[in-house]
């Protein structure tokens, strides 16, 4: 099979946000599903798998399909086909594709149809009903087939040209095969999101096209309006197909039966205050040319399930802020990660570039908290009041959050000088005592004193390593002495 050289551009932000394609050999062959290659297969629902089934015409000779591949980790697909007769001899002719995706997630997936762009590509000529000037794409099965958690579906996909269309051109086209998470709960549906969010952040291959597509969008004026990009209902078509695309089917959700949309915003902004976490970006105003800088941005993603049709209404909106450690050469250092909570508020409904009594989109800066409880690690609970802004919640300090760091910290250091145990057990506690370095100090004796000045948001990842280690460690120490 050949392999796909043209670049496929399927952002517009004038052509800007483009993907990374692969033909199927290499593709399969780095996920190990038919080479030898070892490879972590990341978290999500996407084509491992697809080649040519067969032409489905009166004559075998009548189409050509000698360009096929798929973009990495989703589900879209890259296709060049077209009739080889001239016009006047030509049929309609068709081509199968076998297509296999996998679901390496604990969820249930559901097939939600084809989604495809009509400013892409060929993608204008595309219609789920033959027809003689159209490109009819169908597959055998209908919305609402399952692929349930870590299993693979194997379906097929049929690609017919109308006979008035033009001979010995290729007609390419770019098209998302849409599967939907299946969940119990709006809370499941928001962590699945967080946890594909995650994914996307720690993929080399998302996290250069998110950079790209907010950096692109952003020309360093109206920065609220500009510096972010969502898949709500009034905005652009590019920035949809970029958030759709990034989280493959995941924001179509199938909520106790009900299909449920999920929108988002995702924002660049430096919300800890600290140069040294989170990374930077580049702008340059379109209008005069002067450059702009932001420095330690977290990734800020805002997400609601209400369909924000209430012009001057409020929406109810979850926040999760993500953030990534750097070293003194400002290069990333280990995985992004979540600081504090997903935390509920409210935010005004506005168009998507802040249109006053527009719907469709929210203010991300404008939102603020709804009154809630939080419970990071058994040990330390808080509580969130009304009216309090995602900056103000992550730029706390909060003593009580700094006692129960310093009471963790005690014990790991106590179950690791305690010389009568060890195992791997003991090792996850000595792992998660260093990664919490950054915000102790020792000493003269040699004991952990918690860092006064950090923030509590800081805090939480280490103190649920911690914990979590603790408690392992506590578990193996408690059979040892049981025997």
């Amino acid at each position: 099979m050949m392999k796909r050289t043209k670049v496929i551009v399927c952002i517009a932000l004038s052509l800007m946000f483009m993907f990374t394609t692969f033909g199927y050999a290499a593709l399969t062959d780095t996920l190990g599903i038919s080479g030898t290659a070892n490879y972590e297969v990341p978290e999500g629902l996407f084509i491992v798998d697809i080649s040519p089934n067969g032409i489905n015409s009166g004559s075998v000779t009548s189409m050509d399909y000698n360009e096929v591949s798929y973009i990495e980790y989703s589900t879209t697909v890259d296709s060049s086909i077209s009739h080889i007769y001239s016009w006047r001899n030509q049929k309609a002719g068709s081509v199968t594709y076998k297509i296999t995706v996998l679901n390496n997630t604990n969820h249930e997936y559901a097939y939600r149809g084809l989604y495809y762009q009509s400013g892409v590509d060929d993608n204008s000529y595309v219609s789920t009903r033959t027809g003689n000037s159209v490109l009819a794409v169908t597959t055998e099965f209908p919305d609402g087939t399952v692929v349930p958690p870590k299993e693979s579906l194997v379906f097929y996909a049929t690609y017919t040209l109308g006979k008035s269309l033009n001979a010995n051109r290729n007609y390419d086209t770019l098209l998302n095969y849409q599967f939907g998470i299946n969940v119990n709960s709006e809370e499941a549906a928001r962590n699945a999101i967080h946890d594909k969010f995650l994914d996307i952040l720690n993929t080399t291959v998302t996290y250069e096209q998110l950079v790209d597509v907010l950096d692109n969008k952003f020309d360093g004026s109206q920065e609220w309006t500009s510096n972010y990009v969502g898949n709500v209902g009034s905005a652009t078509t590019d920035d949809s197909v970029a958030v759709n695309t990034l989280f493959a089917g995941q924001l179509q959700m199938i909520i106790n039966g009900v299909v449920t949309p999920a929108h988002v915003l995702i924002k660049h902004e430096n919300l800890d205050n600290n140069r040294n976490t989170g990374d930077d970006y580049v702008a340059t105003n379109t209008n005069n040319g002067g450059r702009f800088y932001g420095y330690g941005c977290e990734m800020t993603l805002y997400l609601t399930t209400d369909p924000l049709t209430q012009a001057n209404g409020r929406a109810d909106v979850y926040v999760s802020v993500f953030t990534c450690n750097r070293d003194a050469d400002g290069n990333i250092v280990g995985d992004w990660y979540q600081i504090g909570d997903s935390y509920k508020g409210t935010a005004p409904i506005v168009g998507y570039h802040g249109e006053s009594g527009g719907t469709g989109s929210f203010i991300t800066d404008q939102w603020l908290s709804s009154s809630a409880n939080y419970a990071p690690t058994d040990a330390y609970q808080y509580s969130v009041g009304d009216n309090v802004t995602i900056k103000s919640l992550v730029q706390t300090f909060d003593q009580r959050a700094i006692d129960a760091f310093q009471s963790l910290l005690d014990d790991a250091k106590a179950m690791i000088e305690d010389t009568r145990y060890a195992g791997t057990g003991i090792t996850d506690v000595e792992e998660a005592f260093a990664s919490a370095a950054p915000y102790y100090t020792l000493d003269a004796n040699g004991n952990p004193i918690a860092d006064p000045d950090t923030l509590r948001v800081w805090l939480f990842p280490v103190m649920n390593e911690l914990d979590r280690a603790l408690g392992v460690a506590q578990d193996a120490i408690d059979r040892i002495e049981g025997q």
